[in-house]
């Protein structure tokens, strides 16, 4: 797991955008709060909730799911139920967890734990909704200068969990970079949905280096490019980019670019020539 961002993840989310989020999941409060970091200071390498929310009646701690669960799924919820009730319990409230996901249907699952004790959560599936359609919609209303809603914002970002190809990879590229063209989006929705995509890339993106600066790139920071060239120094690797370089290497540079980084800073901070990086720019009209 990477480095967790405090300071970044679901940084200056509003209610209004949360409860949009806990709309889709197909429940209603009041009150919606994101309380996720007041456990992430726990074991951060082991228990490692995805999304806590603090609603009228309970806790829901939320995990994002994109294959069948298995016991070692059982297990590990049941120990965020149990570190939750320990932890928030100046709180006062009952502590529940539910899955969203592609791969199951809705279905409410029951863990024997002993003979005298069995742990229950709900599955919500996502299975009614298909990446591409949420796609087209999102790349229709980009064309033609219409608002996109909240709730189609979100469900873009849940896209690599949504899809049912299994190449969820792919598809975190796509909203990555899709996500890092919108200029204009509210703090909070902004917050949220980065924070989304954040916690599907740390899960399911495998090559280290690729997770860390596309979350890296998700979290507004730029530390993570200066350590890439700074390891590629002490390995002895000279500075340039070669003949063989990977395709991802194009793709962060481009993001960095979108995002509004000066070609000089990546250039440095990777290790790669300027060149390289103006040659990218001049490419995609930047």
């Amino acid at each position: 797991m990477t480095e967790f961002q405090e300071d970044m993840i679901f940084k200056d989310v509003c209610e209004e955008d949360a409860r949009t989020f806990l709309n889709i999941l197909g429940k209603k409060s009041k009150k919606v709060k994101i309380i996720t970091k007041e456990l992430r200071q726990l074991d951060p390498t082991t228990f490692v909730p995805d999304i806590i929310l603090e609603l009228d009646d309970e806790i829901l701690i939320i995990e994002l799911q994109s294959i069948k669960l298995e016991k070692k799924h059982h297990q590990r919820f049941y120990i965020y139920v149990a570190i939750s009730t320990y932890r928030l319990d100046k709180i006062k409230k009952e502590v529940n967890l539910c899955v969203f996901t592609t791969a199951e249907k809705s279905k409410q699952v029951t863990y024997k734990i002993n003979k005298d004790n069995v742990f229950k959560y709900d599955v919500i599936s996502l299975s009614d909704y298909y990446a591409d359609e949420i796609i087209n919609t999102i790349n229709y209303k980009l064309e033609n200068d219409i608002e996109i809603t909240a709730k189609e914002l979100i469900l873009f970002s849940l896209v690599p969990i949504i899809e049912k190809t299994g190449d969820v990879e792919k598809y975190i590229d796509y909203v990555v970079d899709t996500l890092i063209e919108f200029k204009d989006l509210p703090h909070s929705i902004k917050s949220l949905l980065y924070g989304i995509e954040w916690l599907i890339v740390d899960k399911f993106v495998v090559n280290v280096q690729k997770r860390n600066i596309l979350c890296d790139l998700l979290g507004d920071r730029m530390s993570l490019m200066y350590e890439y060239g700074e390891n590629k120094e002490k390995k002895g690797i000279k500075k340039g980019i070669k003949k063989g370089i990977k395709k991802g290497e194009d793709k962060i540079i481009l993001n960095l670019l979108r995002a509004g980084q000066a070609p000089h800073k990546i250039a440095s901070d990777a290790g790669v020539p300027l060149s390289r990086v103006n040659a990218i720019k001049r490419q995609f009209n930047l």
